[in-house]
């Protein structure tokens, strides 16, 4: 059966128990008081900006550059972070003004799925080739909430504060998303 998991994460983790703790390492990251505070964050937040970026470039080569330069932006400049109680949508913004840069720069324009995404759960390859023509037909901010919440595992209240978007919009992004992956399924002949 096709499911959303991005590679080598655990789907025990929730972004909301951590909070707290992503503030406290971004600022040890910005005092640069260890090396660890960036490893702990890296592990919190990766699959949040992971999903992020593939729901934007749909390139999972490119996708893993972004979340690579999205770090390593981060760690530059989180002596600058505002502790505003929203730590993952500061870095999603990193991500999101370095995926944009990316576009505009190598004027990579996301049409289709260019490759076939590496999620674990899909072994097959026929499978992985078909979720990536289903995803290929969703809109970009229908990707971006399916992805935030179905990957990165975010509640729908954290997606529409992160988009800046009421939460009726995102639910109505998420059934949409979720209405046109079964049809596109359906039309691939995978029962779902």
């Amino acid at each position: 059966m096709l499911s959303f998991a991005a590679a080598g994460h655990d789907d025990q983790y929730h972004w909301t128990n951590h909070r707290v703790n992503t503030e406290v390492l971004i600022a040890r990251i910005g005092r640069n008081d260890d090396v660890r505070a960036l490893i702990e964050l890296y592990e919190a937040t990766e699959r949040a900006v992971y999903a992020y970026i593939l729901s934007i470039t749909l390139n999972p080569g490119i996708t893993i550059d972004l979340v690579q330069e999205t770090y390593l932006c981060l760690r530059r400049s989180a002596h600058l972070y505002v502790h505003t109680g929203k730590p993952l949508a500061w870095i999603l913004s990193i991500a999101n003004k370095l995926t944009r840069d990316y576009i505009r720069v190598h004027k990579h324009i996301p049409a289709q799925m260019e490759e076939v995404p590496s999620f674990d759960c899909v072994t097959e390859i026929t499978d992985r080739i078909i979720l990536s023509r289903a995803l290929g037909n969703l809109r970009s901010k229908e990707r971006q909430v399916l992805f935030l919440h179905a990957a990165a595992k975010l509640r729908h209240r954290e997606i529409a504060a992160y988009l800046s978007i009421p939460i009726s919009e995102v639910q109505v992004h998420y059934k949409r998303s979720v209405d046109k992956l079964r049809k596109r399924l359906y039309e691939l002949g995978v029962s779902v």
